[in-house]
């Protein structure tokens, strides 16, 4: 069984995130060969073999669903696709836990068992059933307003075809762990002026830094 990795990024801020993340996946395990980033807002799509990655610079800038369409649209294949935000890094254990997967290999598996920011797995044959939503989706307008009226969207339909569609239930990645996020006082990674926090995931020992947060009242803060 092959699981790919498809880092959901765009081409304003990858320069920033891709030297944390890349690594921090590699470092993990993760073969470079199984690692591609999804680099939103161009205007024509090029793939780009790198050293410790392939990217695939898209004709779509659909926010937090630009992998997920490019996989379907150009059909790029795995048993399974991780996705994962560019602006997560993942600690030692990360490819083992993605990999503890149940036996009857079901379509997705959840960060959490809800609000998961798409985070999880995904069967590529259950990406392209749902191939005609997803395309419906996919955003060209590089205006402020067409980028603003994607990213509002994809805020109501988080977890567009996780939890949100019902057709197949979503498992949720190891279970017999806490799926608490943890709240970490940690400096901004990116060294940017915007206020940035980081959540921890123990159960798939990932870290996902948020801006423009509003943070459920049961998260635990830890102080570092």
């Amino acid at each position: 069984m092959k699981i790919k990795i498809c880092v959901n990024s765009t081409k304003n801020f990858s320069g920033k995130t891709l030297p944390i993340i890349i690594p921090s996946l590699i470092e993990s395990g993760i073969d470079p060969e199984d690692i591609f980033v999804f680099e939103g807002g161009h205007d024509e799509r090029f793939v780009i073999k790198k050293d410790t990655y392939t990217l695939i610079q898209t004709d779509n800038n659909t926010i937090d669903f630009t992998a997920l369409v490019d996989i379907v649209e150009y059909k790029v294949e795995s048993d399974y696709w991780f996705y994962i935000h560019d602006t997560c890094k993942v600690g030692l254990q990360f490819k083992e836990l993605i990999y503890n997967i149940p036996e009857s290999l079901p379509d997705k598996i959840a960060l959490r068992p809800k609000y998961s920011m798409n985070i999880g797995l995904y069967k590529y044959q259950y990406l392209m059933k749902h191939r005609d939503r997803l395309l419906k989706i996919k955003n060209k307008d590089y205006s402020r307003e067409g980028i603003q009226k994607s990213k509002m969207w994809g805020v109501y339909y988080e977890d567009y075809i996780l939890h949100k569609s019902l057709d197949s239930a979503a498992h949720i990645y190891n279970p017999d762990i806490s799926h608490k996020p943890v709240l970490l006082n940690v400096r901004n990674w990116y060294n940017t002026d915007v206020k940035r926090i980081t959540v921890y995931h123990a159960n798939l020992d990932l870290y996902k830094s948020k801006s423009n947060f509003i943070g459920p009242k049961d998260w635990m803060v830890i102080d570092l």
